[in-house]
């Protein structure tokens, strides 16, 4: 579904209680509805919550609420940072991501000025007339960034006492998990492309293995058993796990996880066997 910025502006507002504390966030209508059939349904029907203007979800996080109304307003959603021990940190992304956002440009204001007066700009905004210039020739530094929460979009590491692994990994497999419960595919990819840029980046040693077993717990815990295939959040799952495991192995953590059973064992086992044949 698409819709205006002027639409969802306008649009009433609509009170949702997030979390055990019940926590009230009022977004507009129009942001949540537009982003899938049963948010529309939820929001527009004929159940109470749309008669109400009011919904209750005991069951979702403050966080990650607060992520999807990010992403329903501006189309992204904010990372916490992973910091790490190792002594290289790499925030280079994947293959796959765009190829207009492989190098960051310096968004500094001093970079910007110095750009600006290289083109002849005065004060970083008029154009300087020192000859006749076509009208369609003259050009206006633009700032970047334009979305105000674009440096927070992207996941990153940082070097410190190790921390926020966990929490980063799963402000994307939780917003997985409502995307997966409302419809919303375009959310359910999107979390899929960071949280594997997350793992892409963890150079992953014995003290982190157990963040990546309480990463499988609560995806297998959060999502279905499918009769035909495996749910896209529990295959990345195995398959990170599957590459890394020799390092997986070294921990406790990990033998305790094989040890309980459930659908992760025999999962792993088939992403397993192409490295033991």
């Amino acid at each position: 579904m698409s819709t205006s910025f002027e639409s969802m502006l306008i649009s009433r507002p609509f009170k949702f209680l997030i979390g055990p504390e019940e926590t009230e966030i009022v977004v507009h209508e129009e942001a949540i509805a537009s982003q899938s059939a049963a948010f529309n349904t939820l929001m527009r029907g004929s159940m109470s919550e749309s008669t109400n203007g009011l919904a209750s979800w005991k069951d979702v996080d403050e966080k990650t609420f607060v992520r999807f109304a990010q992403f329903a307003y501006t189309g992204d959603y904010s990372v916490p940072q992973m910091v790490v021990i190792n002594e290289v940190v790499s925030n280079q992304r994947v293959d796959t991501q765009p190829a207009a956002l492989d190098d960051e440009p310096d968004w500094s204001f001093s970079s910007i000025k110095k750009t600006a007066k290289k083109k002849g700009f005065e004060h970083g905004l008029a154009p300087k007339e020192t000859t006749y210039t076509p009208f369609k020739s003259i050009t206006y530094p633009l700032l970047q960034p334009r979305s105000k929460f674009a440096d927070s979009c992207h996941p990153a590491m940082v070097k410190g006492p190790r921390c926020h692994i966990f929490e980063s990994l799963l402000s994307h497999t939780s917003l997985y998990v409502l995307a997966d419960k409302w419809g919303v595919k375009s959310l359910k990819v999107l979390t899929l492309y960071k949280l594997h840029e997350n793992l892409n980046m963890l150079k992953l040693v014995v003290e982190e293995v157990p963040d990546i077993v309480e990463l499988a717990r609560y995806g297998y815990s959060e999502t279905p058993h499918l009769e035909t295939g495996i749910d896209d959040l529990r295959e990345l799952i195995c398959r990170y796990i599957a590459a890394n495991v020799d390092m997986m192995s070294k921990s406790k953590a990990f033998t305790d996880l094989i040890e309980e059973g459930g659908a992760f064992v025999p999962d792993l086992f088939k992403h397993m066997l192409p490295r033991i044949r």
